[in-house]
Protein backbone atom coordinates (compact mmCIF):
# COMPACT_ATOMS: atom_id res chain seq x y z
CA UNK A 1 0.00 0.00 0.00
CA UNK A 2 1.53 3.48 -1.38
CA UNK A 3 -0.67 6.31 -0.36
CA UNK A 4 0.79 9.91 -0.38
CA UNK A 5 -0.43 10.67 3.56
CA UNK A 6 2.08 8.55 5.11
CA UNK A 7 -0.26 8.18 8.29
CA UNK A 8 -3.10 6.99 6.56
CA UNK A 9 -1.09 4.39 5.01
CA UNK A 10 0.37 2.96 8.12
CA UNK A 11 -2.49 3.43 10.12
CA UNK A 12 -4.03 0.89 7.17
CA UNK A 13 -1.22 -1.39 7.60
CA UNK A 14 -1.61 -1.41 11.21
CA UNK A 15 -4.81 -2.17 11.13
CA UNK A 16 -5.19 -5.10 7.78
CA UNK A 17 -2.18 -6.53 9.92
CA UNK A 18 -4.09 -6.78 12.78
CA UNK A 19 -7.15 -7.79 11.21
CA UNK A 20 -4.88 -10.81 9.52
CA UNK A 21 -3.51 -12.13 12.80
CA UNK A 22 -7.14 -11.82 13.91
CA UNK A 23 -8.30 -14.09 11.08
CA UNK A 24 -5.33 -16.21 11.83
CA UNK A 25 -6.04 -16.37 15.22
CA UNK A 26 -10.39 -17.35 15.10
CA UNK A 27 -9.38 -19.87 13.04
CA UNK A 28 -6.80 -21.60 15.14
CA UNK A 29 -9.36 -21.00 18.37
CA UNK A 30 -12.59 -22.68 16.21
CA UNK A 31 -10.40 -25.29 14.87
CA UNK A 32 -9.10 -25.92 18.83
CA UNK A 33 -12.13 -25.88 20.14
CA UNK A 34 -14.05 -28.57 19.02
CA UNK A 35 -13.37 -32.60 19.75
CA UNK A 36 -14.62 -34.00 16.39
CA UNK A 37 -13.74 -35.28 13.10
CA UNK A 38 -11.19 -32.97 10.70
CA UNK A 39 -13.96 -31.81 8.50
CA UNK A 40 -16.29 -30.36 11.16
CA UNK A 41 -13.00 -28.63 13.25
CA UNK A 42 -12.44 -27.21 9.79
CA UNK A 43 -15.91 -25.59 9.21
CA UNK A 44 -16.05 -24.65 12.59
CA UNK A 45 -12.73 -22.76 12.30
CA UNK A 46 -13.56 -20.99 8.99
CA UNK A 47 -17.43 -19.99 11.03
CA UNK A 48 -14.91 -18.28 13.56
CA UNK A 49 -12.67 -16.58 11.20
CA UNK A 50 -15.65 -15.42 9.22
CA UNK A 51 -16.15 -11.59 10.78
CA UNK A 52 -11.99 -11.30 11.12
CA UNK A 53 -12.22 -12.00 6.96
CA UNK A 54 -15.04 -9.31 6.52
CA UNK A 55 -13.39 -6.57 8.26
CA UNK A 56 -10.26 -7.56 6.20
CA UNK A 57 -12.61 -6.69 3.27
CA UNK A 58 -13.55 -3.19 4.86
CA UNK A 59 -9.77 -2.59 5.31
CA UNK A 60 -8.92 -3.26 1.73
CA UNK A 61 -12.25 -0.95 0.46
CA UNK A 62 -11.02 1.63 2.60
CA UNK A 63 -7.50 1.60 0.53
CA UNK A 64 -8.95 1.32 -2.28
CA UNK A 65 -11.44 4.70 -1.70
CA UNK A 66 -8.22 6.65 -0.46
CA UNK A 67 -6.47 5.74 -3.34
CA UNK A 68 -9.55 6.76 -5.65
CA UNK A 69 -9.34 10.04 -4.21
CA UNK A 70 -5.79 10.24 -4.41
CA UNK A 71 -6.61 9.53 -8.48
CA UNK A 72 -9.57 12.11 -8.75
CA UNK A 73 -7.49 14.79 -7.30
CA UNK A 74 -4.06 14.57 -9.03
CA UNK A 75 -7.07 14.31 -12.33
CA UNK A 76 -9.00 17.24 -11.37
CA UNK A 77 -5.41 18.61 -11.27
CA UNK A 78 -4.60 18.31 -14.66
CA UNK A 79 -8.01 18.75 -16.28
CA UNK A 80 -8.10 22.23 -14.38
CA UNK A 81 -4.47 23.24 -15.99
CA UNK A 82 -5.69 21.86 -19.37
CA UNK A 83 -8.67 23.81 -18.94
CA UNK A 84 -5.93 26.86 -18.54
CA UNK A 85 -3.81 26.39 -21.38
CA UNK A 86 -6.98 26.20 -23.72
CA UNK A 87 -8.68 29.72 -22.63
Amino acid sequence: MHLKPKYINTILNILLGAAWASVLFAFLWGFGSVNSNFLFKLITGLAYSVFSLISVLFIEALYRFFLNHELLKEQVKLLKELNKKSD
